[in-house]
């Protein structure tokens, strides 16, 4: 189980770019899509093609030593998921899938970010405890067990 403990660390695309995983120019062109996106830089950069799904993962377990799990061997408590909206969860690429006291243990595809950590302790009353799980796996899982609400076109509401 893994605490994430809040040090000054390197950005995430500064080390995919040390690792020789991807160019300063990918790195760019990733944060242009995260400005209006607001989607994860690696979810982004696997989307674009220029980074895979394991290589990233193996990333985070590399420099960030966050354990790994794989999602499919494990017994998930599905009720955690309706801890933290949905949209909440989709943003952030986490999944909730078990307690251990007052610690909530999270799948995550990136480390979230210091106010994202406060905010999952604010809703949840756990600290939470960080594993590295690969994207496609947690994308799956959330939409089975957090599925966004779908919009209704204007146009396809009856209104008779």
């Amino acid at each position: 189980m893994s605490s994430f403990n809040r040090t000054p660390r390197p950005k995430l695309g500064e080390i995919l770019i040390d690792m020789g995983l991807v160019t300063e120019e990918q790195v760019q062109q990733a944060l242009g899509v995260q400005e209006t996106t607001k989607e994860t830089l690696g979810s982004i950069m696997v989307d674009m093609g220029c980074l895979s799904d394991s290589d990233f993962t193996r990333t985070l377990v590399m420099e960030y030593q966050l354990p790994y799990i794989i999602l499919e061997n494990y017994e998930l408590d599905e009720e955690l998921a309706s801890l933290l909206s949905a949209e909440f969860l989709h943003s952030h690429k986490l999944l909730p899938f078990d307690r251990i006291g007052d610690t909530l243990l999270c799948a995550v595809t990136e480390v979230p970010r210091e106010e994202i950590l406060e905010e999952i302790t604010r809703q949840t009353g756990c600290k939470p405890g960080l594993y590295a799980a690969s994207l496609s796996e947690v994308n799956r899982y959330l939409s089975h067990l957090a599925p966004l609400k779908q919009q209704v076109p204007a146009e396809a509401v009856d209104q008779s």
